[in-house]
């Protein structure tokens, strides 16, 4: 109570129009999604760009089984974000969103607070699945080592989430490239110095702390709203929970159902088989990245345009959905008929033969990006409480298909256990927002289908005529992209927006 009087008289000198307390929403408009989409796109493919060197690195560097070992536990990692996230990032959005500064300040206070916790809570978490069940010590003290970046990371994405608020993510832009530089510089340096996997591990953790630093500075000159409060105030905490538990439990089984796959594999197959599948990631993540690139600002104007202005509600959901199909053709198709040469020169020629799980994954995550845009409708008009119930569906669906197709299959049957699933998801996920949202034409059925028929077509006749004529990968790569670029662009099948309008519009 001392503490808000005291700060109180302290903005009263510095707010005499007496707004501080009125509700303040920033201004919003699709001229700042499409700043912030172009940044962070150009940021994440230089991440990507980087990763990729690393991981390459990494791969020839170490032994198959140590290779596997490493995917292993960043996987395992990956999966903590059941714990860490929540979800509750997503209902604190609308918060910082919608509500005056005052309150701004102390919400962000209590939501980095509790993303620390959670951080702390993860790692503990993985310490102890690696050790109660018997993982050798080398993977058990990799975990140790590279679990700080859960500790890290989970409180860094709060502050990621105050700069979303207010679409300025050229600092989160700059801090994961210059995180993810950092981590390349030392994993070139360990590499030099001594390649085994406990030095290897290292790197990642210093890209965390790089990146944390770049977005504290960030937040204290006020680039990320008003500053957090100096206390937090626990007690919001139930309140955060509470909203996100719907959206909580739907993220956890999801985070599930991405990473279920690794440690099924890892489990009833060999460590090198993870090493061969994990390597598919490397490339089905990079179209995760770009998603999430173009859904992120799409999702803060959703927020600010529920429920006043259904129409442009509408626009902006249609017309992300359009782009997010086109961009997920353009990368399957590309990928399609490239994947063995690929492969085989950034990671050696031993990874060829894992082509074909690599292309399964990479269209899995092309259809997990209109899903990824279906769940933030469900959230920006929240809506989004019978998602845990498709994702437990979907879950349950993959573990039972990984089962039947792992032992048949090895890696092969995870990846085609993983499109199925996917499939099914974007099916479901669709079938909620249509009958929950009242928007009439709210999904761009028809000119989805017509841009998918697009990529598939490409794809399948890129892929006859490199093998006919023998022509080398990145030939067939460019001319897939083009064709499907080019097409969009001519056809009537972006409801008379075309390329360059689909992208304007964001």
């Amino acid at each position: 109570m001392a503490e808000t009087v005291v700060m109180e008289r302290i903005v009263a000198a510095h707010d005499p129009g007496g707004t501080l307390h009125e509700p303040q929403t920033p201004e919003l408009d699709g001229r700042a999604a499409r700043r912030n989409t172009v940044v962070m796109l150009g940021s994440r493919l230089a991440v990507a760009s980087m990763g990729w060197a690393g991981s390459m690195i990494v791969a020839r560097a170490l032994a198959p089984d140590d290779f596997g070992k490493f995917s292993f536990v960043f996987g395992l990692l990956g999966l903590l974000s059941v714990v860490t996230d929540l979800g509750v990032g997503r209902v604190v959005l609308a918060k910082l969103v919608e509500c005056n500064p005052w309150e701004v300040s102390y919400v962000t206070t209590a939501f980095i607070a509790l993303r620390g916790v959670l951080g702390l809570l993860g790692y503990a978490l993985a310490i102890g699945y690696v050790l109660l069940l018997g993982y050798s010590s080398d993977v058990v003290w990799a975990t140790v080592i590279a679990g700080l970046v859960v500790v890290i990371a989970t409180p860094n994405n709060a502050l990621s989430v105050m700069y979303q608020s207010r679409l300025r993510m050229a600092s989160v832009a700059v801090a994961e490239t210059f995180g993810q530089l950092a981590q390349l510089i030392a994993t070139i340096a360990a590499v030099l110095w001594n390649p085994v996997l406990l030095v290897l591990v290292v790197p990642a953790v210093i890209n965390e702390v790089v990146g944390a630093g770049i977005l504290v500075r960030g937040v204290r000159a006020g680039k990320a709203g008003p500053l957090p409060a100096a206390r937090a105030q626990l007690w919001r905490w139930r309140e955060m929970l509470v909203e996100a538990v719907p959206l909580s439990i739907g993220f956890a089984l999801l985070t599930l159902l991405s990473k279920i796959d690794v440690l099924m594999l890892g489990r009833m197959d060999t460590f090198d088989s993870v090493g061969l599948y994990t390597v598919g990631y490397k490339f089905a993540d990079l179209l995760s990245m770009v998603s999430s690139t173009v859904v992120g600002p799409v999702t803060t104007l959703l927020v600010a345009t529920w429920p006043a202005q259904s129409e442009m509600f509408r626009q902006r959901t249609r017309e992300a959905a359009m782009l997010l199909a086109v961009l997920g053709a353009t990368a399957t198709a590309a990928f399609w008929s490239s994947a063995d040469g690929v492969l085989s020169l950034l990671y050696g020629e031993r990874f060829a033969e894992a082509a074909g799980a690599s292309r399964m994954l990479v269209l899995g995550s092309a259809l997990s990006m209109l899903t990824e845009l279906g769940l933030m409708v469900l959230i920006a008009t929240g809506r989004h409480r019978v998602y845990p119930w498709v994702a437990l569906a979907a879950l349950a669906g993959n573990i039972g298909a990984n089962l039947v197709l792992i032992p048949r299959m090895s890696f092969d049957g995870a990846a085609l256990a993983t499109v199925l699933t996917e499939a099914a998801m974007l099916v479901a996920i669709w079938i909620v927002v249509v009958r929950s949202v009242r928007i009439r034409g709210l999904f761009p059925f028809t000119q989805t289908m017509a841009i998918a028929m697009l990529g598939v077509s490409v794809a399948v006749w890129m892929s006859l005529f490199a093998e006919r004529y023998d022509l080398p990968w990145p030939v067939t790569a460019v001319l897939s992209a083009v064709c499907v670029l080019a097409g969009t662009h001519v056809l009537p099948i972006t409801g008379g927006l075309g390329l360059a309008g689909l992208v304007k519009s964001r």
